[in-house]
């Protein structure tokens, strides 16, 4: 079965919102960043980690309904 693209469906409300949230996350990450001392690189992975567990998310949600789709049948 085919995933769905939550990035092709999902259109934000107001742009303006989105590049907001967007300085927001980076804001906090470069904040993060500065309070470990730690190199690009490794707040590059933590932030690759967070993504994936969101990804993760999506996923399990989406074979949950598969999976609840195909007890119906």
């Amino acid at each position: 079965m085919g995933r769905i693209s939550m990035t092709e469906d999902w259109k934000p409300v107001d742009s303006q919102v989105l590049v907001d949230a967007w300085e927001e996350i980076k804001d906090c990450a470069e904040g993060i960043q500065k309070d470990l001392a730690c190199p690009d690189e490794t707040i590059s992975k933590m932030l690759r980690s967070v993504a994936e567990t969101f990804d993760n998310t999506v996923e399990d949600l989406l074979d949950k309904a598969e999976e609840d789709w195909e007890e119906e049948k």
